[in-house]
């Protein structure tokens, strides 16, 4: 299993500007090529902060809307090692059963025969640490299935980042408010490290965001 992580730096004049308006850290993930649309792991920025997390996913059913500030409370699940390729079926009880072949390549697939809703919302959860607390069961994705329809979920090694306020860990955030800054892991790259640029609303390379500081610091005033 592949294993991730992610460094977050601020300045304590960030930090003040950022407590005073509330805003947290938030960090999603994409699956299927699209951008995110629930919040993963959110929580309340420190000088420096650190996100892990290892390659691994469990899937969720609920009947919780794909709608903003939605919470994902889960109906029925798989364990986190959750098998890829394989189709898994939402039976009527409520029980998640599988794996059986018939999934799709590079994804992981639900069947959906919960008859007692005329649609159910599916997606991957994944365990993380932050800030050395263990999180689990955060989902990082959610769609509307239909009765007898199958879900196919492709998970990303991508990870978005941003600050707001009043958006929660494990919910639906469709209205983002502030620029998000796309993080790109694979081929070789595990660990990333970035720092908060005020400027932009984005987060930069912690190398970058050094330079950048050390610049604006030595600028001179035009004449």
């Amino acid at each position: 299993m592949a294993e991730y992580s992610l460094s977050v730096q601020f300045t304590q004049a960030q930090l003040d500007v950022l407590y005073a308006t509330g805003s947290n850290v938030v960090v999603a993930k994409p699956t299927g090529g699209s951008a995110p649309n629930v919040a993963w792991q959110v929580f309340r920025p420190m000088r420096s902060n650190k996100l892990s997390w290892g390659e691994e996913y469990g899937i969720y059913a609920s009947t919780s809307k794909v709608q903003n500030g939605a919470k994902l409370d889960q109906l029925s699940s798989v364990p986190v090692g959750a098998a890829m390729n394989k189709l898994y079926t939402l039976e009527p009880s409520a029980n998640i059963k599988g794996p059986v072949s018939g999934g799709s390549p590079d994804a992981y697939s639900l069947l959906n025969k919960y008859d007692a809703q005329d649609y159910m919302t599916v997606g991957l959860y994944q365990d993380a640490t932050v800030n050395g607390t263990d999180i689990t069961g955060n989902a990082l994705s959610a769609a509307p299935v239909l009765l007898a329809s199958t879900a196919t979920m492709t998970p990303f090694t991508t990870v978005y980042i941003w600050l707001q306020s009043q958006v929660l860990s494990n919910t639906v955030v469709t209205l983002v408010t502030s620029p998000m800054t796309q993080l790109k892991y694979g081929d070789g790259v595990n660990n990333l490290s970035v720092a908060y640029d005020s400027a932009s609303g984005k987060f930069l390379s912690a190398d970058s965001a050094r330079h950048l500081d050390a610049y604006i610091l030595h600028l001179e005033p035009v004449l």
